[in-house]
């Protein structure tokens, strides 16, 4: 980065931890809330996921209304994936009336990676035609201009990935002029262990207003790490990181501490960090505690 973008970057700011959780692949709620509450406080919000990696599970209303009595405010990640734009104003529709205000809208991983794979795409919605029904319903009316018994207040915001491709990540944060007229108040990136590819994104956050989310995702092993490092389109983990996983003297904490050193570096880029607990929900107290929160 250089001097002109570091000045750019106010030197001190309130960072918000948000902990993405996945609800249950089932009707029981009991471990999913036992985590909330045990990272209440420590965390600024917690973030419910809509079928992550397109591994089915719970819909993501009832999982935020158990938050909400709870006393929690959360967020509802919900993508286009599976919806067409009737089921998709439909449920921002019911999350609006059980009080749901925080949406986060996201495009979701293709069905071929998940547990379903037969499973087809609506092909309906692309994250622009997620933003003009959500933009909509905040205005009073459906996506066909239609009138509503009552409009939504959502705070809207998106969450998009990011590529080993330059090139596409630039046309990514370029959109973010896009995102503002569409009343987006924050991005969140997906996960990434490149600096240099946060750092293409703040001088966009900063102009149009939008604040910058980057994710930090627990690497469990070196063989995830070069697993990874394989995947075609997927930012490569700098050798740095992987070099301290397999010099780790308890290998089973290793990713908690290389993640713990990657929100250090993050700490003055954007305006916090986001939390993908994959597989490793259970872990997430014991992850605050090695980071003071």
């Amino acid at each position: 980065m250089d001097a002109a973008q570091e000045t750019s970057i106010p030197a001190k700011k309130k960072s918000t931890l948000i902990a993405e959780i996945d609800p249950p692949k089932g009707v029981n709620l009991d471990n999913f809330l036992s985590t909330a509450l045990q990272i209440r406080g420590r965390v600024d919000t917690a973030r419910v996921t809509d079928s992550e990696h397109a591994i089915m599970r719970m819909s993501p209303v009832a999982p935020c209304l158990s938050l909400k009595e709870k006393g929690f405010e959360p967020e509802m990640i919900i993508t286009g994936r599976d919806r067409n734009r009737i089921s998709f104003q439909a449920d921002l529709l019911s999350a609006a009336a059980l009080g749901i205000k925080k949406i986060v809208i996201k495009e979701g991983h293709d069905p071929a990676e998940g547990d379903q794979p037969v499973a087809r795409t609506s092909g309906d919605l692309d994250l622009v035609s997620m933003l003009q029904c959500a933009a909509a319903l905040n205005s009073g009316k459906d996506l066909a201009g239609e009138t509503l018994d009552g409009g939504t207040d959502f705070h809207i915001g998106v969450a998009i990935d990011l590529s080993d491709d330059v090139n596409f990540n630039r046309e990514r944060a370029e959109f973010f002029n896009q995102l503002q007229g569409y009343g987006v108040e924050s991005v969140t990136l997906g996960p990434t262990y490149d600096v240099n590819i946060v750092e293409q994104f703040l001088p966009f956050a900063e102009s149009t207003g939008i604040k910058l989310y980057p994710s930090v995702m627990f690497l469990k092993s070196v063989t995830m790490v070069r697993y990874l490092n394989n995947l075609p389109g997927v930012p490569s983990i700098p050798q740095e990181f992987l070099k301290k996983m397999m010099q780790a003297p308890v290998k089973k904490d290793a990713g908690m501490q290389v993640a713990a050193d990657l929100m250090r570096e993050l700490a003055s880029l954007g305006d916090g960090m986001v939390l993908l607990a994959i597989g490793w929900r259970d872990r997430l107290p014991e992850f605050l505690d090695l980071i003071g929160r």
